[in-house]
């Protein structure tokens, strides 16, 4: 081949906007472009003759490795996203290509790789899908992704006969909140009661805001009627600290269903009528309410 050619081959090869990694069959980084330098951190010198896995997180190393190889030897060429990881630690996303190199008598003698970030739109897709199944105001899963743990919950409590308990929530006079002292102020009372929930239940529980002033609880392995008391006296005496709003003092408090799977429903439907009904039991219990 032409030398000149070769040689504007190897200019435009270094300057790709892509980054463009070769290996050979050790994994071993043989050469590197600038466009490389700017997705990796990595200068040239650095790169070469060192191992191809330096620019993935640790632990998807394996998993890559395994994918890459069986797809180049069924397909021909492998493409996905995968996290990447730069010089200074820091974690990002890449789509990727490799395709398997060859020399003159077709043996396979390395891989190339060209890869682009993509870590601004993975932050998006997920951004978006956090907005999805999160409330807003609160940050806590909405009914979207309450349902969603519930059926998990139920799949696997049918399967191993576990018990759970919810909890439905309505955090009482919300509306005259809202008319005497504004939405802001509802607003604080909503999330005051929010991390008051969050504060008395584990990590394995979940709290959900699914819409206004209800609230859901579900909490994994208690199905005891004192366990859930117990959780339910927190709450309220948590609740029952003043909140302080422009200078006036507002008590929260909230009226509370309970349901237990699967002796009040094996659906989450059925659990979430159940403990709704319940709810409302205690709130015309308590005129003020």
């Amino acid at each position: 081949m032409d030398n000149k050619l070769l040689e504007q081959r190897a200019r435009a090869f270094d300057y790709l906007f892509d980054a463009v990694v070769v290996t050979d069959m050790a994994g071993i980084i043989i050469d590197w472009n600038l466009g490389s330098e700017r997705l990796y951190g990595y200068t040239r010198d650095e790169a070469m003759g060192r191992p191809v896995n330096i620019l993935h997180v640790p632990e998807d190393t394996a998993h890559i490795t395994a994918e890459v190889l069986s797809a180049v030897d069924q397909k021909g060429q492998w493409s996905g996203e995968i996290r990447m990881l730069h010089k200074d630690g820091s974690i990002g996303w890449i789509e990727s290509i490799v395709v398997p190199l060859f020399d003159d008598s077709g043996a396979m003698i390395g891989a190339l790789g060209i890869n682009r970030d993509i870590s601004e739109r993975k932050q998006h897709q997920e951004r978006l899908a956090y907005l999805a199944h999160h409330d807003p105001l609160t940050g806590l899963p909405n009914r979207y992704l309450l349902r969603d743990r519930l059926e998990q919950l139920i799949y696997v409590g049918d399967r191993s006969e576990q018990s759970f308990a919810l909890l439905f929530i309505d955090v009482d006079n919300l509306k005259r909140i809202n008319d005497e002292s504004g939405h802001a102020a509802g607003d604080k009372v909503l999330e005051y009661a929010a991390l008051i929930f969050k504060q008395n239940v584990r990590a394995c529980d979940t709290v959900a805001r699914i819409g206004g002033d209800e609230f859901v609880i579900v909490l994994q392995g208690i199905h005891q009627p004192e366990e859930i008391s117990r959780v339910i006296e927190a709450i309220s005496e948590g609740l029952s600290r003043p909140l302080t709003l422009d200078g006036k003092e507002i008590t929260p408090s909230a009226s509370i269903g309970t349901a237990i799977y699967p002796v009040h429903g094996d659906t989450a439907d059925k659990l979430m009528s159940h403990a709704d009904r319940a709810m409302y039991q205690v709130k015309r219990g308590s005129p003020d309410k």
